[in-house]
């Protein structure tokens, strides 16, 4: 189904004949917003299920791979390190499970091994990258400020046979595409039953929303309170 087709849906379901009529109260833009909060939810429940069977395959669905460039690459010895920057926040799973996959364009039986920023100075202690040669990369959010990419992969122990300086070195970065980084007309391939949990819950969304205090009264409305 493509990302259109499911704001239409939601659309048709707030639309009715009534008074309680909800359509007229959100733009499209602002239902799209509130979809793709839900979407959000379904990938974190569709892990869920993932993890409880052991089997991560319907989050490929939603992966797409993006050839970044390593920059700020350091030859020691053999080995590279470098940055990548990459092109979205990627979508938050536990583990890092929305970056799917790093590995070298050139040779994608090269894959990276995801290494937490808390574990290096372990690492290092015990001198793992003595023994274990697998090239390794940490997530770190980008410092450059705004108007940039705002996440960076740290990469390092990347082959030399696969660094091309001075030329442009590529590495596959496979990545859980969020839904604001979808076109209106691309298709969501959504795991079965999970489309219908989708609209329900941008719907549950909407029809939880506080509706607008117009009293000027200069008193928010709270109704919780």
């Amino acid at each position: 189904m493509k990302k259109i087709n499911l704001i239409e849906t939601i659309s048709d379901f707030l639309a009715s004949n009534g008074p309680d009529d909800m359509i007229s109260q959100y733009h499209p833009a602002i239902i799209k917003k509130y979809l793709e909060n839900a979407f959000n939810q379904v990938v974190y429940q569709v892990w869920l299920n993932c993890k409880k069977f052991s089997d991560y395959s319907q989050l490929d669905a939603w992966t797409k791979t993006y050839q970044l460039v390593l920059y700020n690459g350091s030859l020691v010895g053999t080995v590279v390190s470098g940055n990548l920057r990459l092109p979205f926040p990627p979508v938050q799973l536990p583990n890092n499970m929305g970056i799917r996959q790093v590995a070298s364009y050139e040779d994608e039986n090269i894959v990276f091994a995801y290494l937490d920023n808390n574990a290096v100075a372990i690492f290092n202690e015990l001198e793992v990258s003595s023994v274990d040669s697998t090239p390794t990369f940490r997530l770190e959010q980008n410092d450059s400020g705004g108007g940039s990419e705002s996440h960076i992969l740290k990469v390092a122990k990347i082959p030399q046979d696969i660094y091309n300086h001075p030329l442009p070195t590529y590495i596959n970065v496979k990545m859980i595409v969020p839904l604001d980084q979808i076109g209106d007309y691309e298709d969501i391939a959504m795991p079965a039953g999970q489309e219908d949990i989708l609209v329900k819950q941008t719907i549950e969304f909407l029809r939880n929303k506080p509706a607008p205090d117009l009293v000027p009264d200069q008193i928010p409305n709270r109704p919780n309170q």
